[in-house]
């Protein structure tokens, strides 16, 4: 049983891959994606050492160059809810809002989401995860729409009619999500796997800025692994990758970081992390992304820029985006309490 579950978690991948189909749309994705884990999968939620997690993360790219700007953020809390006579599993629950701001139009994206997760242990170092989440999402744009029906041959003119059949500014619809985390850990060490998978927008809601018109909000597939290897008493070697699939769009990001423990005392775990990623679309490179970490105790701030080096390059001279998370967890002790699970 022990050899066949990481198999069994990528068959389980596999089959969530075939239910996607071909449509046009884009969720928000982050550079440092292993710090915003339930943008990953909602099975991702209450898969941390602790029992209650907050999480911030910013992101502002192409900020200072001649073309649109993207600002994205996302703030998120979960927690852990145990039951004493659960000696082998735990439930998680969460809440998560994203949003982003994109072009001349500020298209905007807001999502709301409330996470539940039921956690397995099914060996000593095994466990499952299964999530879900309820969403809601609004898209909209602020500013005054510009076409070309207001250029009158000579000059622009701001306040010609667009002519453009748009009837609302806004669309909104509710949204389901599920996934799956495997987590693999060695009781009381530091090497540790998750294998995961997140499915979202099960239903494809429809949503429209038209009346008669529907637009499909597409699915998106994730597929994630992230490690952690304990090279001897003060070492970490970190390997990450994760896969992303959205109509016809999809991208690839394959990572290492090494972590470097400072100070190991329970009430001063200092940490200093050095990574670097690499993003790409295709087959075509798209960043290089060095990262920082840095950890204190319960706090964990990462910094990383994407140094672009796709075709677009030519407009952005190799300038991408910065990214900020900002992590605390809280961890009550535990009195008379049957701790039913060594992680994470």
């Amino acid at each position: 049983m022990k050899k066949r579950l990481p198999f069994f978690t990528f068959l389980v991948v596999l089959c969530f891959g075939l239910s996607l189909n071909e449509v046009h749309a884009q969720d928000i994705h982050w550079s440092q994606f292993r710090l915003s884990p339930m943008n990953l999968s909602p099975a991702a939620t209450a898969i941390f050492r602790g029992d209650v997690r907050f999480i911030g993360s910013y992101r502002n790219q192409w900020a200072k160059d001649d073309i649109v700007d993207y600002l994205t953020f996302s703030g998120s809390v979960d927690a852990k809810f145990f039951n004493p006579k659960m000696q082998n599993s735990f439930f998680g629950g969460g809440l998560i809002f994203n949003y982003d701001q994109a072009g001349d139009l500020s298209l905007n994206l807001a999502q709301l989401g409330l996470n539940g997760s039921y956690t397995q242990r099914l060996a000593e170092k095994h466990f499952v995860t299964a999530g879900l989440q309820l969403g809601f999402v609004n898209r909209r744009y602020t500013n005054n729409l510009r076409v070309d029906n207001q250029y009158n041959g000579d000059v622009f003119v701001d306040n010609l009619p667009t002519r453009e059949p748009i009837d609302e500014a806004d669309a909104s619809f509710v949204d389901f999500s599920a996934g799956l985390n495997y987590h693999w850990q060695k009781p009381s060490k530091r090497s540790k796997l998750d294998l995961g998978v997140g499915l979202f927008h099960i239903a494809e809601p429809g949503y429209s800025f038209y009346e008669d018109e529907s637009v499909v909000y597409p699915q998106r597939l994730s597929l994630y692994g992230r490690g952690a290897v304990g090279l001897g008493r003060k070492f970490d070697l970190l390997p990450m990758a994760m896969h992303q699939i959205q109509g016809k769009h999809s991208q690839t990001l394959l990572g290492l970081a090494g972590r470097l423990h400072l100070n190991q005392k329970v009430t001063r775990k200092t940490a200093i992390q050095l990574g670097l990623n690499y993003r790409f679309h295709s087959d075509e490179g798209d960043a290089w992304i060095p990262n920082l970490e840095f950890h204190q105790q319960s706090w964990l701030i990462g910094l990383s820029y994407d140094i672009n080096i796709s075709e677009f390059e030519i407009a952005t001279q190799n300038r991408g985006g910065l990214e900020v998370h900002l992590n605390y967890i809280i961890t009550r002790v535990k009195i008379d309490e049957v701790k039913i699970c060594p992680i994470f």
